[in-house]
């Protein structure tokens, strides 16, 4: 399936929201992420269900607007419940 988008956070929306895609927000860039040349950079990771991982990168005011867009998306997301993500909880918290 090949999908266009219009922007970064056109195509962080359309993989989250996606039905064959279901797309979950795995890695943020830190707000105010910046390259050695001053200009802002954001990268978003994301794995869907069937374990296919997608990287969407953008810079400037696009960086912003994607990182502000991620923070958003990924507060309002449920983790979904499965053994492998209750072991990386369990782990994190050093409960066994």
């Amino acid at each position: 399936m090949q999908l266009a988008y219009i922007s970064s956070t056109d195509a962080l929306r359309k993989l989250t929201e996606s039905i064959d895609v279901g797309a979950n927000i795995v890695k943020i860039s830190p707000k105010g992420n910046t390259l050695s040349n001053g200009v802002d950079f954001c990268c978003v990771g994301l794995e869907s269900r069937n374990g296919t991982n997608y990287s969407i990168q953008a810079y400037g005011r696009e960086a912003r607007e994607l990182q502000q867009e991620a923070t958003v998306i990924a507060k309002r997301t449920a983790m979904p419940v499965s053994s492998s993500n209750l072991e990386r909880f369990a782990k994190a918290k050093d409960i066994t």
